[in-house]
């Protein structure tokens, strides 16, 4: 693939750090045989020559800023970051798990305060992946994974490395923890031998790492081309502003269509519903904004409605919880061009109980970052079920646990794995009869019973959900209500088995085939699929699912943006807003 080198430039801001970095040098290699595949030349900079460089790059090219460390990206953002478009993109390798003390404070303490939802992170493993992502759980960091090439003879070149950190560099590239050999003494009290090949097979084993090495070659200029390449969505340069309290639900929706069009995209999130905590800002953001997008039908709208000027084309999104209160009913939709709701019932509920005109009502599901949760399953997944967020009562852990139950008298592999704040950890918690009940006996439940004893795990909440995922081989939707359930989304874009109850309102987003009434024909289905010709076929089905489909969500919003309204209710839709509430959409 080649590029115009008149419109699109790739920078590599480095420190000088003299002391030698093998895993750092490896993988620039790589990173730097990427970009040639790409026909993209680099232009180097040491960070402390950074100065105001956008007269290097045309105004109307895309910059790619490549940085090899903390230091560099803080150089290259004075430098760079009043060019339009301009990406950044941080070399990290860690050397050591997370957690482990001294190790990882360094660079850990650097990512937490230089790195936010925009920048892309470059790392050599799906391990140093992991690390990376647990260490910045405040947010869903971007994470791309580049392999480094393969050196017959690694371990003669790190020689100057600690040997702890030589074990966890060398299981990175090994990919494989077993092939690691510690000093001392096995529990017969043997020495450990070498595992290094005989001669007779060195010659396989370096074949079989060349080819290696070149599929690794193709798959890393694959994502570089990801990185320099500007996405799809063509159009003239448009400036978007999101007002709203949190974001949470529209961040890498954000990004995403930044970085996949010419549009720069401003998010403005408020900490009380009617008021912005900076008017000033704000007001700034509706008069720069050519699009303006008030996240939640709640009093935010009514403020932008009172402030943006009769030419800025306004769009409101609606969830599941504005159509329980009376919020909508003020928001003026003869000043919005468009209303987008997450899911068909809520569109059908402002219709129908608030009078929002249904010629304006585009349903756009919540956006799924699927190529981010798409990652090998770990070994023994499919006997892992999941659940996220348990709070309040009306997620119903307690038939979560009953589903796992009745699967232990079956098969005592399977296990539960809840992901999220515990109850006795929301604020207020106490004051709530039903979840403290539930939470109590839940906790009974799994103290008493020996079918559950050991078998449900707790995991703190984090944005770093891919990795989370890569355990889980069942994700569970066992809801009283809920709006659309992100979580039973990114589950499934995983790979993950879903197993939801018939919430009202589920038929109106999901199929039947994977909704269930009653305990017996959910568990029954879990229990089928530990065939893995059988499991395959269904988790491809569902992964095939339109709502699913990022780049077809994306394109609906910007055909929204850019006024094309009919076009963004067809690639969901048509939808009958007159319908009954909870009628059925055809998928």
């Amino acid at each position: 693939m080649t590029h115009d080198q008149s419109s699109n430039y790739s920078v590599f801001v480095y420190s000088e750090n003299k002391s030698p970095n093998l895993s750092l040098d490896r993988f620039k290699v790589s990173l730097f045989r990427a970009l040639e595949a790409n026909s993209y030349e680099l232009m180097m900079f040491p960070r402390q020559e950074v100065r105001e460089t956008s007269v290097l790059v045309p105004v109307s090219g895309r910059l790619v800023v490549f940085c090899d460390d903390v230091h560099a990206l803080k150089s290259a953002r004075k430098g760079f970051s009043n060019y339009p478009g301009c990406v950044f993109a941080l070399i990290v390798i860690p050397t050591s798990r997370s957690g482990w003390g001294a190790y990882t404070d360094v660079w850990a303490k650097g990512l937490a305060q230089n790195v936010d939802v925009d920048t892309i992170i470059l790392t050599d493993s799906d391990l140093s992946r992991r690390v990376i992502e647990s260490e910045l759980k405040h947010f869903r960091a971007d994470v791309r994974v580049i392999r480094p090439a393969h050196f017959p003879n690694a371990n003669n070149e790190t020689g100057e490395l600690a040997n702890n950190i030589w074990r966890f560099e060398k299981s990175k590239f090994q990919q494989e923890l077993k092939s690691l050999n510690y000093s001392g003494m096995s529990w017969a009290f043997e020495e450990h031998r070498s595992s290094d090949p005989k001669q007779g097979a060195a010659g396989k084993e370096e074949q079989t790492n060349t080819l290696s090495s070149l599929a690794s070659q193709a798959a890393n200029s694959e994502i570089v081309s990801g990185i320099l390449v500007p996405g799809t969505l063509s159009g003239d340069p448009i400036e978007i502003g999101i007002l709203g309290t949190k974001l949470t639900f529209i961040d890498e929706l954000s990004r995403d269509l930044a970085r996949n069009s010419a549009a720069t995209v401003i998010l403005d999130e408020w900490e009380h519903l009617s008021a912005p905590p900076d008017a000033a800002h704000s007001t700034k953001i509706l008069e720069n904004s050519d699009v303006i997008i008030g996240e939640w039908a709640r009093p935010n709208n009514f403020w932008i409605q009172e402030r943006a000027r009769k030419d800025k084309r306004l769009i409101v999104r609606a969830h599941r919880y504005e159509v329980t209160v009376d919020f909508p009913r003020k928001i003026d939709m003869d000043r919005y061009f468009g209303g987008v709701v997450i899911v068909p019932w809520v569109g059908r509920a402002l219709v129908q109980n608030f009078g929002w005109p249904s010629e304006k009502m585009v349903y756009i599901p919540n956006y799924v970052n699927s190529r981010y949760f798409h990652r090998p399953k770990l070994e023994g997944s499919e006997f892992t079920l999941g659940i996220v967020g348990i709070t309040p009562d009306l997620k119903r852990l307690d038939l979560a646990i009953d589903l796992l139950e009745r699967l232990r008298t079956d098969d005592l592999r399977y296990v539960l794995r809840v992901r999220g704040n515990l109850p006795s950890e929301h604020i207020n918690w106490h004051k709530q009869p039903l979840q403290a009940e539930q939470w109590g006996s839940v906790l009974h439940r799994i103290e008493s019973n020996p079918l559950l004893r050991n078998a449900v795990h707790f995991d703190q909440p984090g944005r770093d959900m891919a990795s989370w995922y890569q355990q889980i081989g069942v994700i569970l939707s066992t809801s009283d209500l809920e709006g659309s359930h992100v979580a039973l989304a990114e589950g499934i874009a995983s790979g993950a088995l879903p197993i939801a109850r018939r919430w009202p309102g589920i038929e109106t987003l999901w199929p039947d085939e994977f909704i269930f009434d009653d305990l017996e024909s959910a568990a029954q289905s879990v229990l089928s699929a530990r065939n893995h010709q059988v499991r395959e076929q269904q988790v491809s089905a569902f992964q095939r699912l339109k709502c699913l489909d990022q780049d077809r969500v994306l394109q609906a919003w910007w055909d929204l943006i850019n006024g094309r309204i009919e076009e963004a209710q067809q690639a969901f839709g048509p939808v009958d807003w007159e319908a009954p509430l909870y009628e059925k959409i055809v998928f």
